[in-house]
């Protein structure tokens, strides 16, 4: 497979890399199945993240964290799970660290950062963000608090552990089983404080599930290069049948122009320059694409990729179930459409 560099990557990210396969080949892999089977994530494969440094690399060291300002680092965590096939368990990093932690170091207040980011950095705690609607969220199951977008227009972080909160789990999903899909009920619960506008949130969750969808078409495609290349039709590898190879190869532009455009969001998102715009545009970009890879990889599989004994057809599933968990939390072309309205642009 023609191999691309990656600016947002260097020495310290290729350890980091190695050091995520590790955890995942230990702590994930052998219990994926179960998890799925429980429909949730247990928490302790969160502490245990924690506890490897995952979570915290861009918290500062005051609240336990690594200190540094890059979001590289997450982008590993979150290719190397998805790799491993739990989408869930990926959506969980990106909500948590790539969500929650950023948007409450830059507006929650000295007594809640002291509160909540130690234990988030080490995975001792567990907030994501909630779509409006509160229904099939992402980790509720097991989550100690919510970030919830209020009446005022305003974003709030509401604990769990309070009256009138209420947990319904969903069970037999058909697509990222391991998410800890729950609706949320909060009658009476607090949630007037605002922390800030929706604005910033809705761009870093635009920006995560941008870095979620290349994930999974990356790694269909690189389950598709696998399978043709080892699956013979009339003594031939498949790879070498010229549809097969157009394919692929169109596939693979695809992914590289996508990938250098989501590449350069987390980098502007890591030195705080990220525009709204630009996050939504790779969300758009990245679900379609990501659709075109799955698709296409479950098509060079043949009936073998309708079997779940095969990882496309989990890969497939699941990148569906991204594009509907998204589409619960914003709406891209609405922002992009806003935006291009303005003068000037």
């Amino acid at each position: 497979m023609i191999s691309q560099q990656r600016r947002i990557f260097g020495d310290d990210h290729a350890a980091f890399r190695d050091s995520v396969k590790r955890f995942i080949a230990s702590e994930v892999q052998p219990n994926l199945d179960a998890w799925r089977s429980a429909d949730k994530t247990p928490r302790s494969v969160v502490a245990a993240a924690g506890e490897a440094g995952f979570l915290g690399t861009a918290v500062p060291e005051e609240f336990g964290g690594g200190g540094v300002d890059d979001f590289g680092f997450l982008v590993v965590l979150i290719e190397e799970t998805i790799a491993a096939g739990a989408t869930g368990l990926a959506l969980l990093w990106a909500l948590q660290a790539g969500v929650t932690i950023p948007f409450l170091l830059e507006h929650a207040t000295a007594a809640e950062k002291k509160q909540w980011l130690p234990g988030l950095s080490a995975g001792e705690l567990i907030a994501v963000p909630a779509p409006a609607t509160l229904s099939g969220v992402a980790a509720a199951q097991i989550a100690d608090a919510l970030l919830v977008e209020n009446e005022s227009g305003g974003v709030a972080l509401i604990p769990l552990d309070q009256p009138g909160v209420t947990i319904t789990p969903i069970d037999q999903n058909l697509a990222g089983r391991d998410a800890g899909l729950a609706d949320v009920t909060l009658s009476g619960a607090d949630a007037k404080t605002d922390l800030a506008s929706t604005t910033a949130l809705h761009r870093d969750l635009d920006l995560w599930f941008a870095v979620l969808a290349l994930a999974s078409a990356r790694t269909a495609m690189a389950s598709a290069v696998d399978y043709v290349h080892a699956r013979k039709v009339f003594g031939r590898p498949l790879a070498e049948f010229e549809n097969t190879r157009f394919r692929v190869a169109e596939l693979w532009a695809e992914l590289a122009s996508l990938t250098a455009f989501v590449d350069s969001c987390v980098q502007a998102r890591s030195i705080g320059e990220l525009d709204v715009a630009d996050a939504a545009a790779a969300r758009l970009i990245a679900s379609r694409v990501c659709g075109q890879a799955v698709d296409q990889s479950l098509q060079l599989h043949g009936g073998y990729g309708y079997m779940r004994e095969y990882p496309i057809s989990h890969a497939f599933a699941d990148a569906r179930f991204l594009q509907v968990m998204a589409s619960a939390y914003s709406n891209p072309r609405e922002t992009l459409a806003s935006a291009v309205a303005e003068p000037g642009v």
